[in-house]
């Protein structure tokens, strides 16, 4: 079989041998880092059951705990919970040794003058409670973590044009080695503005770290296991991780260590510099073709594959073909020139947008579900892997488009149900929820393949950094999305519910890359699936040649193709996924 593409190669060194499920296993690690990095912030900044602390003087009167809370803080008179933010503001030496029924709902409040109680009971000290943001300073939990996102809004396109300008491996070093050590740091923070600092470091490398290394790794196997990798490592690995990490805080009892040990692992990927292999589809797009042979002739010695003098040849030719092609620098604005391109680069950044914030929301929101955060997380957590499993079914049988249309309409419809129930409903709405995380859990697996899919190699790396920063834009304003919900439950769920909807709607505009081949020109990104329509799924096409005799027959079938179109000819042998 000629070198037409990149994909070829895979014919002769290994789709999925022994070197990717090497691979494999680091992007396992990735997702696990990925997990605690994103995921763990959450629970840093939990607030605990508090009130407000009784003054100093009750303590001589020997009143039990329960008994100093029953007397000094008025409960609503709707819920009758305790209020969080006030206590009463009375002589309460008065009130108790003389002859008053006590409390008295028509006494007057005042602030936490004298600070605040915390429930550790289920809880655990946090940064939080540690210093207080709770009534007039609740906003700084939410604000620090949008600092956390501004940091990778400013610093991912940056980082994504460095990928492509030096290599994905440099990147995918520094931003973890970076990230750690700030994240490390920032455990032993004692002020707001340190720890916002910080988290804004934390935030530089976020998503960088582990988008690049996705990418990196996706590229190293053929178009039939891009699904496997993508998602399987998510799938296990990261619901894992999510199902652990509240233990894990639980079990250390301390916001700082829990912090430590989420960011320390990430450590480990200075060891990337001699594990990982530089992006070979990006040194072909640098004329480095010598050393994109001596990674590929690697790849087929660990695969135990023999490489020919003459396929050698071949793919130095191909490589010097792409140098021709895309000799000049690519930014993220050469996707803006053309018609085609722009349109998919512009769908597919209203696309991430909305699943982030989407995401970010069904997954914030459950501290405010059930009675217990921890149980309530850990059961979101492993709705994860049934959605992930059924993703990888879906897209190679449904297609990356569709799957992607309807996750995102019927999670987006089961926030507007939500919405529609009274807040005593419980458990209904602790249902509907799952059901909403697990078709927006569907959606960002298929989306973070997608785009991957869609860009060509030449601006693969900044264009999908790009994509993901304008996901951060969405995510500042996540944390008050689901703040809303102090003035009423169905707030955040109805602004989640039209946004998704809509946003899956806006999809339909994207094309079908299932069974397809990476673009990795411009050009080839300009005049990728251009001949599909709306309604275009794979399922309904037949595949004009048996895949299995290409393999068997290569040179009949090759005598049967015109060298003129190489493109045509590989999508005349793209097997039905039916």
């Amino acid at each position: 079989m000629a070198i037409e593409d990149f994909d070829s190669i895979f014919v002769h060194i290994g789709g999925f041998g022994r070197y990717q499920k090497m691979l494999f296993l680091v992007n396992c690690f990735m997702n696990c880092l990925m997990a605690f990095v994103y995921f763990g912030q959450i629970f840093m900044c939990l607030t605990p059951p508090h009130w407000c602390s009784a003054p100093p003087g009750l303590l001589a009167l020997n009143l039990t705990q329960e008994e100093l809370k029953n007397l000094t803080v008025p409960r609503d008179v709707s819920t009758g919970k305790f209020s969080q933010c006030r206590r009463y503001d009375v002589n309460f030496e008065e009130v108790v040794t003389g002859n008053v029924t006590w409390p008295n709902i028509l006494w007057p409040t005042t602030n936490c003058t004298y600070g605040w109680t915390y429930n550790y009971s289920l809880y655990y000290p946090t940064i939080t409670s540690q210093l207080n943001w709770v009534c007039e300073d609740d906003w700084r939990p939410a604000f620090s973590q949008t600092i956390f996102f501004v940091g990778s809004l400013l610093t991912s396109p940056v980082l994504g044009w460095a990928a492509d300008r030096v290599g994905r491996l440099p990147i995918i070093v520094i931003t973890n080695v970076v990230g750690g050590v700030a994240g490390i740091i920032s455990a032993f923070c004692n002020s707001f503005i340190s720890f916002l600092v910080f988290r804004f470091f934390v935030g530089m490398t976020f998503d960088t770290n582990y988008s690049i290394a996705y990418i990196l790794l996706l590229e190293y196997v053929s178009s039939e296991y891009r699904t496997i990798m993508s998602n399987v490592p998510i799938m296990i690995f990261l619901t894992l991780a999510m199902c652990a990490m509240p233990w894990i805080a639980v079990g250390v009892a301390s916001w700082s260590v829990f912090t430590v040990i989420i960011h320390a692992p990430q450590l480990i990927c200075i060891f990337s510099i001699w594990l990982l292999p530089e992006s070979a589809r990006w040194l072909l797009s640098q004329g480095r073709t010598e050393d994109t042979v001596k990674i590929v002739e690697k790849i087929a010695a660990v695969n135990r594959r023999q490489l020919t003098p003459e396929v050698i040849q071949e793919f130095k030719d191909y490589g010097s073909k792409q140098e021709n092609q895309d000799s000049t620098t690519v930014t993220v604005f050469d996707l803006l020139k053309t018609p085609v391109l722009r349109k998919r680069f512009i769908v597919l950044c209203l696309m991430w947008m909305v699943i982030s914030v989407a995401y970010d929301g069904h997954m914030r929101n459950t501290e405010h579900i059930g009675n217990n955060v921890f149980i309530t997380f850990t059961i979101a957590g492993f709705v994860e892997f049934p959605a992930d499993f059924l993703t990888m079914i879906a897209i190679e049988k449904v297609g990356r488009r569709h799957t992607t249309v309807f996750t995102l309409v019927l999670s987006g419809v089961a926030c507007l149900v939500i919405s529609a129930l009274s807040e005593v409903n419980t458990l209904a709405i602790l249902g509907i929820a799952v059901a909403g995380r697990f078709m927006i859990t569907m959606s960002i697996n298929v989306a973070q393949q997608y785009l991957i899919e869609v860009l060509p190699t030449v601006a693969r790396a900044s264009g999908s950094s790009t994509i993901h920063s304008l996901g951060h834009v969405s995510l500042f304003i996540s944390p008050y999305i689901i703040y809303l919900s102090k003035f009423g439950h169905f707030l955040p769920y109805v602004i989640l519910g039209i946004v998704t909807v809509a946003g899956g709607l806006v999809c339909i505009l994207l094309p079908e890359t299932l069974n397809q081949n990476l673009p990795d020109t411009l050009h080839d990104g300009e005049t990728f699936f251009g001949d599909q329509g709306f309604c275009y799924n794979p399922c309904f096409s037949r595949p004009k040649t048996d895949p299995y005799l290409v393999q068997l027959k290569p040179h009949s079938v090759e005598s049967s193709t015109s060298p003129s179109s190489p493109k045509s000819a590989n999508k005349s042998l793209t097997p039905s996924p039916c």
